[in-house]
Formats: structure tokens, C-alpha cells, sequence
């Protein structure tokens, strides 16, 4: 979806598990490791595209190595969940930014 600020991830390839799926693209994306254990599932979106539907698991991220940058040449934010509504994103993003922003109220 270019032009929109997404969160990081990606297709599941085969045999590989949600948090397989995002442990590699994190590595891909941001050029950080993590490791399974670090991650705790939060929320999911369900968004029917035009030409396909997506079911979008959300994982908290406790834990990771590495210094986080656009891996890929893509630009990178820091942004408080309260600002997430600033940024264009896709609209199957959108659903998911109150649980960040009740996430970090507590």
C-alpha cells in the first residue's frame, strides 16, 4: 500500500506460523530479531479489500535486538498510539489504534 504509514508484516508464507510470519518480517522490514517469547498477541482486524480479505493479527512486542531503520529504504516513525490518527494509513490499520492507544493509557 504505497504512500500509507502501515505497521510492520507481511503474507504468512507456508508452514509458518502468525508469529513466525512477523518475527521474519521484522527482521526484513526493521532489521531487528526477536524472539518468539517476546511476543504477545493484543487485537486483529478483519477488512474486506476490493479483491481480497484480510485477517491482520496485532502482537505486542516486548522485547527485541537489534536498532530499528527502515531496512528496506522505507521511512521509519516513533509516534505515540494517540498520534497514529496523523498519519494515512490503510484502512484495515485503522481499527486496531484505539487498542494501542487503551494499551499504553493503563
Amino acid at each position: 500500500m504505497a504512500g500509507f504509514w502501515e505497521f510492520p508484516g507481511g503474507k504468512i508464507e507456508s508452514n509458518e506460523t502468525p508469529e513466525d510470519c512477523l518475527i521474519r518480517e521484522l527482521s526484513e522490514e526493521l532489521g531487528i530479531t526477536v524472539k518468539k517469547e517476546c511476543l504477545a498477541p493484543l487485537s486483529f482486524a478483519s477488512h474486506t479489500y476490493e479483491d481480497f480479505h484480510l485477517l491482520m493479527p496485532l502482537y505486542v512486542c516486548r522485547r527485541w535486538s537489534g536498532t530499528p531503520h527502515g531496512a528496506e529504504g522505507q521511512n521509519l516513525k516513533w509516534v505515540r498510539a494517540v498520534r497514529l490518527r496523523d498519519y494515512d494509513m490503510p484502512p484495515a490499520d485503522e481499527p486496531l489504534i484505539p487498542h494501542l492507544i487503551d494499551l499504553v493509557s493503563y
